[in-house]
C-alpha cells in the first residue's frame, strides 16, 4: 500500500485508462483477431498451416497495437497531464520530474504487456507443437520474442508520453511511430545504402538509427526455426536495450511539468 501511495499519478492514470472502452475493445481485439485471421488463409487444404499462423497473428496484432493505440494513449495522456496542470502540481507536492514520466509511462506499459501477454498465452496453449521438444524450443522462442518485443515498446512509449508534455498529440504519437516504422521496415531499403557504405559518417548513422526489425521473431514462429542462441539472444538484447536507453534518456529530458 506503502508503495502505492508513493506513485499516486499510476493510479490516477491507471483508473482513468480503465475506465474507457477502448481499453478492453483493446484485448478482446486480440483475441477476436488471433481467432478469425488465420482462418483467412487457406488452412481447410493444408490444416498444418493453422498453428503457425495464429501465432503470427498473436504478434502481428501486438506490433500493430504498438504503431497505434499504444502509442496514442501515451502521447494523449501526458498531452492531457501537463494540460491539466496536474504534473505541476505534483511537482509542487515534491514529485520529480523523472519519477513522473516513469509512472505514467507505466500506466501506458500496463496494456502494452497485457497484449504480449495475450500473445504468450496463445502461443504456449493454443499453438504449442505436441512434441516435447519442439513444445520446448517454442516456448523458449516466444519467452525471447516477448523480451525482445517490450526492449522495443517501452522506450517509446516514454518517448510518446514526454513528447506529449511538450507538443501536440500528433506529433507526440507520430514520432514514435515512425522511429518504429523506420526500425522496423526501413533497414530493407537503408541497409545497402548506409550498412555498406565506406563513408564513416554514413556508417555511424546506420548505427544510430533503431533496429527493431531484430526484435521481428515472426518468421521463427511461423518456419518453426527454433529460438535464438544464447549469444544471438544477448546480441539482439543488449543492441535493442542501449538504442532503448538513449530513447529513454531524451525521453525524460524532453518531459515537461509546465502547464
Amino acid at each position: 500500500m506503502r508503495s502505492l501511495r508513493s506513485w499516486p499519478l499510476f493510479r490516477l492514470s491507471h483508473s482513468g485508462l480503465m475506465g474507457r472502452g477502448s481499453c478492453w475493445l483493446l484485448l478482446l481485439g486480440a483475441s477476436l483477431f488471433i481467432w478469425i485471421a488465420p482462418l483467412l488463409t487457406p488452412w481447410e487444404e493444408n490444416p498444418q498451416i493453422l498453428q503457425p499462423a495464429r501465432a503470427q497473428a498473436a504478434w502481428v496484432y501486438a506490433w500493430l497495437a504498438l504503431f497505434t493505440w499504444l502509442p496514442f494513449q501515451a502521447s494523449a495522456l501526458g498531452h492531457r497531464m501537463r494540460r491539466e496542470g496536474m504534473l505541476e502540481h505534483l511537482r509542487a507536492g515534491g514529485t520529480g520530474r523523472v519519477s513522473q514520466c516513469l509512472q505514467l509511462t507505466a500506466a501506458v506499459m500496463v496494456w502494452m504487456l497485457a497484449i504480449v501477454l495475450i500473445a504468450v498465452i496463445f502461443c504456449v496453449t493454443w499453438t504449442l507443437p505436441k512434441r516435447p521438444e519442439e513444445a520446448q524450443m517454442w516456448i523458449t522462442l516466444t519467452l525471447q520474442y516477448a523480451a525482445v518485443f517490450s526492449l522495443c515498446a517501452v522506450p517509446l512509449l516514454l518517448l510518446a508520453v514526454a513528447l506529449g508534455t511538450r507538443t501536440a498529440e500528433v506529433i507526440a504519437f507520430m514520432v514514435p511511430t515512425a522511429l518504429l516504422a523506420v526500425g522496423l521496415f526501413g533497414f530493407a531499403w537503408l541497409a545497402p545504402i548506409l550498412g555498406g557504405a565506406d563513408s564513416s559518417p554514413l556508417q555511424s548513422l546506420w548505427l544510430a538509427l533503431p533496429h527493431y526489425h531484430l526484435a521481428d521473431l515472426t518468421p521463427r514462429l511461423v518456419f518453426k526455426m527454433g529460438p535464438l542462441s544464447s549469444a544471438d539472444f544477448l546480441g539482439i538484447a543488449g543492441i535493442l536495450g542501449l538504442q532503448g536507453a538513449a530513447l529513454s534518456i531524451l525521453g525524460l529530458c524532453l518531459f515537461r511539468v509546465r502547464s
